[in-house]
């Protein structure tokens, strides 16, 4: 994603992928083509993707 999300040392799993979740919607929503609002959630997916293979991102 272009932008970088800021992870809060408490948040639970499911705040930190509904944050992701939620980012990636505003973003493709404001894209300025179809295939940048693709690509900004495909970058989400990649990114919920890398957290489940990680759960320690997510606990600490």
């Amino acid at each position: 994603m272009a932008h970088q999300l800021t992870l809060h040392a408490g948040s639970s799993n499911t705040d930190v992928i509904h944050d992701i979740v939620q980012h990636a919607l505003r973003s493709a929503a404001t894209a300025s083509t179809t295939n940048g609002a693709i690509d900004v959630l495909g970058q989400a997916l990649l990114e919920v993707e890398r957290l489940a293979a990680h759960p320690s991102v997510l606990t600490h």
